[in-house]
C-alpha cells in the first residue's frame, strides 16, 4: 500500500543537487524546487532513500521526509502560483 510522501531537501553542492534531483524524479512530483510529492510503499521509501544516501554528504546535505495520511492530506493548502492540485497517484517507473 502506497501513502504520500512530501520529501524536501537542501543540498549544498550543485552536483549533488542535480544527482538528488534526478532520483526524485524517478519516484515522484516536484512541486516546489527542492520539494517532492511521492506516493511510496514501503520498499519504494527503502529503495529511495539508499539512493541518496549514496549521493548526499551527510555533513552538509539534509533531506526531510514526511508522512502524510488520506485525513492530512486532504487538509493539505495550495495558494498561489499552480493549478492547486496534490500531485494524483500515478505509477513512477524507476531508472
Amino acid at each position: 500500500m502506497t501513502q504520500l510522501y512530501i520529501i524536501c531537501f537542501d543540498i549544498h553542492d550543485e552536483r549533488r543537487l542535480r544527482k538528488v534531483s534526478k532520483q526524485m524524479e524517478n519516484f515522484g512530483q516536484r512541486v516546489q524546487y527542492s520539494v517532492f510529492e511521492c506516493y511510496l510503499d514501503k520498499a519504494d521509501l527503502k529503495e529511495l532513500k539508499q539512493r541518496l544516501i549514496e549521493i548526499i554528504d551527510d555533513s552538509e546535505d539534509h533531506i526531510r521526509y514526511y508522512s502524510l495520511c488520506g485525513k492530512d492530506k486532504n487538509k493539505i493548502i495550495v495558494d498561489g502560483r499552480g493549478d492547486g492540485e496534490i500531485t494524483p497517484e500515478n505509477d513512477y517507473h524507476l531508472l
